[in-house]
């Protein structure tokens, strides 16, 4: 992530971790998480990230290529 923060794992892990770090989702399932993410980022960074998919770790897997296309994250 641009903060440092590493995650590591498959992308539903990843995108688990951050969520984990987020406020105010605790009780989102994963698809909602990520649409969470997608709104926020559009509203805060101005950077629109086409997710796409229909299961969890489709759109996992999505939102973290989308992340790393945009320059939200790097591999580590």
């Amino acid at each position: 992530m641009r903060d440092g923060r590493v995650f590591e794992g498959t992308a539903v892990q990843i995108v688990k971790g951050m969520q984990d770090i987020a406020f105010g989702v605790e009780r989102l399932s994963i698809p909602e998480y990520i649409d969470w993410v997608v709104t926020n980022t559009q509203r805060f960074e101005s950077v629109a990230l086409r997710v796409q998919g229909t299961t969890a770790e489709e759109k996992a897997a999505s939102l973290v290529d989308e992340m790393l296309r945009e320059g939200l994250a790097t591999r580590g």
